[in-house]
């Protein structure tokens, strides 16, 4: 869910949003990275998070499997963490 950068963080990063973690699946990528839910995730290789569409063209399928940096805002830290994406599982 996007959400507001605080303003010193959107001084400094020009970037006016990043998207809010508010559901980690145990088991997922998410979680194996340590991302907790409502950390705000503000980057992914490098490239502003601000909409799930702009996560979602990060994930090509060559990019299953392949360590992705992110960086987020936790509590008042910048955290770098890398997430390895998998494929979803199917609804079969």
């Amino acid at each position: 869910m996007p959400a507001a950068l605080p303003p010193a963080l959107r001084h400094c990063s020009g970037q006016r949003t990043g998207l809010r973690i508010v559901e980690v699946v145990p088991g997922a990528p998410a979680d194996r990275a340590g991302l907790p839910e409502g950390d705000l995730l503000l980057t992914s290789a490098g490239e502003p998070m601000g909409s799930a569409q702009a996560l979602q063209c990060l994930m090509p399928a060559d990019a299953i499997g392949r360590p992705l940096p992110l960086t987020v805002l936790r509590g008042e830290a910048l955290v770098d963490v890398l997430a390895v994406p998998a494929e979803l599982p199917s609804d079969d």
